[in-house]
């Protein structure tokens, strides 16, 4: 089992962009302990993109071309309907 510095990764969710906030925190709080730990990894992984990469994602105006990156964002927008 891989250890995650909360802290750090709770930091990364703050985000420049109030629509991000919105979306990545709440999401942290409530649904990262719960995922594997590639998902965790993955989700780490996420942090360290743009803000604009991220909202581009998040709010349908592109996708990532990474594929468990995208899985990931639609993981998101799943858990937390955001999207049909």
């Amino acid at each position: 089992m891989t250890q995650y510095n909360k802290l750090r990764i709770e930091w990364d969710c703050r985000r420049g962009m109030l629509e991000l906030d919105n979306v990545i925190m709440p999401f942290y709080r409530q649904h990262f302990d719960a995922l594997s730990d590639t998902q965790k990894d993955t989700f780490i992984r996420l942090l360290a993109c743009s803000d604009l990469q991220l909202f581009s994602w998040f709010f349908n105006r592109g996708m990532a071309t990474d594929p468990q990156l995208q899985q990931m964002v639609d993981y998101i927008q799943k858990t937390l309907k955001l999207t049909d």
